[in-house]
């Protein structure tokens, strides 16, 4: 995460604080296409139902897998914006999400905490969530090192509390362990060998928990190394930022970093086999370094993730957003505001992203009901017939854009926003019968980037 701390502070300080601190410092698509980061792309989409066949595509039954859909979770507890509702018996307060969910205007399916390894479970607020109907999402964080990770009382308790909380537990295990940031980067078996661990009392002794591996988005050049194994792996995770500049450092800038390319590598090598959890993410609306609130960065950052999700990256069936103003939190170290509630136009953006019904707002029962109309790519045939709903993946490679859909080389709709990329379409407005379909992409500066075309046919 291009930051760093001296151990001695790093153990001085409280888990929370280093998973903040450390907060600062080709994949699959439904079409098949292969996914380019760094490269200009379109793809087309039409918003139906998915059939029964491309349900069980997409679906690999891990643990609290829903079969379509991405689960919508948040970390709320750096957020200024909202009340305090409960002080655990680890004497840390936790802010209520339904205050979060008023403002954001929809309910989520997961909150997450951080807990140092060596604490002992938080059980009245895992209760508490649990008895709402919130998957819980913990991030156990062994920052005392991995020789501190035993068979021992200490963890067997810790399992035996999960157990007996009764709700549907996400454990995410030493998370970051590729970046020379966290205390236990150093040995890769060893690490692997921990997290096997973990796995395996867990699975025997808390069957409600679902253990997450997650590396941060970069380093990747060893980031298979610290891989614990298929069976020993639930859900694998990522965690990732998107920043003006880097390291709070005027020569690193970061303005043109592309979301989607911060999560490609490891969707690419585990989507797959493995559900993708985005288990952090935030965009920033003002640096310290550059002393000015950027709104506009963090509206376009966002809309692009959220928008590539159901249409690039099916298997991402999680996403947590940090939600949290680090510059008020640990204003000695942080150096940006990622809260998505103190700024209104940020909150307009975020509260459209996540409107879609795509982003589950609960756990989904089992069996769970039939998906709703979501986007699907527009294939070479496809019979349209009445209004319909297009829409579209598109970069110049970079996420200015401007997208310009035609019907037979007529333009039928033009928007420069990922909030306004969806087109409703009449098909009755052409004769039955074949068509072309075409999607243009165009850079900040105009110059056309990429484009397609389908042919289509439209009937009464």
């Amino acid at each position: 995460m291009r930051l760093s701390i001296v151990p001695a502070l790093r153990r001085a300080l409280p888990p929370f604080v280093l998973a903040l601190v450390s907060l600062i410092a080709a994949p699959l698509s439904r079409a098949g296409q292969q996914f380019s980061p760094g490269r200009a792309q379109v793809a087309l989409y039409l918003t139906r139902p998915p059939t029964a066949q491309e349900i069980r595509k997409g679906h690999t039954r891990a643990k609290y897998e829903p079969p379509a859909g991405c689960y919508l979770g948040a970390f709320i507890d750096f957020d200024g914006s909202l009340n305090a509702t409960l002080r655990d018996e680890n004497g840390t307060p936790h802010c209520d999400p339904a205050t979060f969910e008023r403002i954001t205007g929809k309910p989520h399916a997961m909150y997450f905490f951080y807990l140092g390894y060596g604490r002992r479970l938080p059980l009245d607020w895992v209760r508490w969530l649990g008895a709402r109907q919130k998957f819980v999402h913990i991030a156990l964080e062994p920052n005392g090192g991995l020789d501190k990770v035993r068979d021992d009382a200490y963890l067997s308790h810790l399992a035996d509390d999960m157990a007996r909380s009764g709700a549907k537990i996400f454990l995410r295990f030493a998370s970051e362990m590729n970046g020379n940031w966290t205390n236990y980067h150093k040995d890769p078996v060893e690490y692997r060998r921990k997290f096997r661990l973990v796995h395996a009392v867990m699975r025997k002794r808390a069957p409600n928990v679902a253990l997450v591996w997650c590396p941060y988005e970069e380093p990747t050049s060893n980031m298979a190394a610290y891989y614990p194994g298929d069976d020993a792996t639930d859900w694998v995770g990522v965690n990732m930022y998107s920043v003006t500049y880097h390291n709070n450092d005027l020569r690193a800038p970061a303005e043109q970093e592309h979301p989607a390319d911060l999560l490609a590598f490891v969707y690419r090598r585990y989507a797959a086999r493995k559900p993708i959890m985005i288990c952090e993410f935030a965009a920033t609306h003002y640096a310290r370094c550059e002393g000015r609130a950027r709104p506009d960065f963090a509206q376009r950052k966002i809309l692009t993730l959220f928008n590539a999700l159901p249409r690039q990256f099916p298997r991402v069936k999680c996403l947590n957003y940090f939600d949290g103003n680090a510059l008020k939190f640990a204003a000695e170290r942080a150096s940006n505001d990622y809260s998505v509630t103190d700024d209104a136009g940020v909150n307009d953006a975020y509260r459209y992203a996540i409107s879609s019904p795509y982003f589950l707002a609960a756990p989904l029962p089992s069996p769970a009901p039939p998906p709703p109309a979501m986007p699907m790519p527009i294939r070479s045939g496809d019979v349209l017939r009445g209004r319909v709903r297009l829409s579209c993946w598109a970069r110049s490679p970079s996420d200015f854009v401007t997208v310009r859909y035609k019907v037979d080389g007529h333009i039928i709709y033009t928007a420069a926003r990922p909030d306004l990329w969806e087109c409703l379409w009449d098909a009755g407005s052409v004769p039955p019968g074949r068509h072309s379909l075409a999607l243009t992409v165009s850079r900040a500066d105009g110059h056309l980037a990429a484009a397609q075309t389908v042919r289509i046919r439209t009937a009464r």
